[in-house]
């Protein structure tokens, strides 16, 4: 059985030149005597993460962007173990040398999560059409195989294939969770609901977990006030061609709430210059929406197409700077976005600092301003109103306007005969 991997998650998120950092470790080779096969094949890996960077415009390596890389990696298909193990190995070893650890002889070895047994197999098709079709981030994809993993790898050791699955069974594996029920109850509930809906078992067991909710707490979004929007805006460099690329990004990001995917994606075709309009299919929900096309964002895009767009017959507006001249990946965008944060010398102690947030601020403003709710949800694709609600938590004093005194009540109201206060 195969099994799906993931990169043990890294604490320290030191940051250093990709040339700096192949330098000093260069040296260190030469002062430790290494092989020359060895280094050979180190350098041949740190070439491949070099050409990741540079597809994805990142001058700075830190332990994320080795663990985007590994990720990256892993997903694709036919990969053996042994090439896994050597990225992990590599990556392993330019972190220690990213944190100024010594070079550790010994590696942390690549975690991995087997989907075992019958089920197993299953499970592994259903991740893959999860990840084919909905499209999750990283996390949540990695959440799944870890959650399935659990499962699969529990009703192996009870010898639990389609046929023994019942309710009786599903009951008595989350009653030994503990603490780990919430985490894995979702994704297990969609994989029996697909086992169902494939006619694989002839038993809907779904319903048997629908009342088993997340009580962990909801996460407020984190945002930004407009005030530390307009610093942004100003820490950004307008005269090259990335500077006027990232701008235009940011002010679609900023101004309309776009999600990274949706501005990355973004095609030729989508924009209407007669009509003012942006017009496009969300990659998260599949929904087409309409958003203006406000005066400031058609000048920066344009700017950007006549002054620092490459030269390239492919129909997505946004690239890379480097050659091939691909569209920006989720990484790189991520990093351009907390690389203006950052210039704009904007606290984020407590904050996220990534594209999202610029979602979150828009939303906070309009909440701020008096928007309705439908405008809102309206404005950032949501498909209903519930997708909005998590952001009036961070309009406190939208909320505290919004409430009314009560108005006092008479004694006689108390004492009135017949009434259920009457003594």
């Amino acid at each position: 059985m195969d099994t799906l991997s993931y990169p043990i998650k890294k604490i320290f998120m030191t940051q250093k030149s990709m040339n700096e950092l192949l330098k000093s470790i260069q040296t260190t080779f030469e002062q430790q005597k290494f092989s020359d096969l060895t280094t050979r094949n180190y350098f041949r890996e740190f070439r491949r993460i070099q050409d990741y960077m540079n597809q994805n415009n990142l001058i700075l390596y830190d332990e994320s962007i080795g663990e985007n890389y590994l990720n990256s990696m892993v997903l694709k298909d036919n990969l053996s173990k042994n090439v896994l193990s050597s990225i992990n190995r590599t990556l392993c070893l330019l972190n220690d040398k990213v944190n100024d650890f010594p070079l550790r002889k010994k590696r942390i070895a690549l975690k991995t999560y087997p989907l075992d047994g019958e089920l197993g197999i299953h499970a592994e098709t259903f991740i893959k059409q999860f990840r084919d079709e909905i499209r999750p981030a990283q996390q949540t994809l990695k959440t799944y195989i870890i959650a399935l993993s659990h499962f699969t790898v529990r009703m192996e050791m009870d010898n639990i294939g389609l046929k023994e699955l019942s309710d009786t069974v599903i009951l008595r594996f989350f009653s030994s969770l503990q603490n780990l029920r919430e985490r894995v109850c979702v994704p297990v509930r969609r994989f029996l609901r697909y086992l169902y809906l494939g006619e694989l078992i002839e038993k809907d067991l779904s319903v048997y977990l629908f009342s088993m909710k997340d009580h962990r707490a909801e996460k407020v979004p984190s945002f930004y006030t407009n005030d530390e929007i307009r610093k942004m805006d100003e820490a950004i460099e307008r005269n090259s061609p990335v500077g006027k690329r990232n701008y235009a990004m940011f002010l679609l990001a900023s101004r309309l709430g776009m999600r990274s995917s949706d501005i990355r994606n973004l095609q030729f075709r989508d924009i209407d210059w007669e009509r003012n309009v942006i017009t496009f299919q969300q990659y998260k929900t599949a929904k087409v929406i309409e958003l203006p096309l406000y005066t400031n964002i058609g000048e920066s895009i344009i700017d950007y197409i006549h002054k620092g767009r490459p030269q390239s017959s492919d129909k997505t507006v946004f690239l890379s700077a480097t050659v091939p001249y691909t569209p920006i990946t989720a990484t790189a965008f991520s990093s351009i976005i907390s690389n203006i944060i950052y210039k704009a010398g904007i606290e984020t102690k407590g904050r996220h600092h990534g594209s999202h947030c610029l979602r979150h601020s828009l939303a906070t403003s309009l909440l701020k301003q008096g928007t309705s709710l439908p405008v809102i949800s309206e404005t950032l694709g949501h498909s209903n109103t519930e997708s909005t609600m998590i952001y009036l938590n961070v309009d406190v004093e939208g909320l505290l306007r919004c409430s009314l005194n009560v108005p006092p009540v008479s004694e006689q109201f108390y004492n009135q005969k017949g009434g259920m206060f009457y003594v």
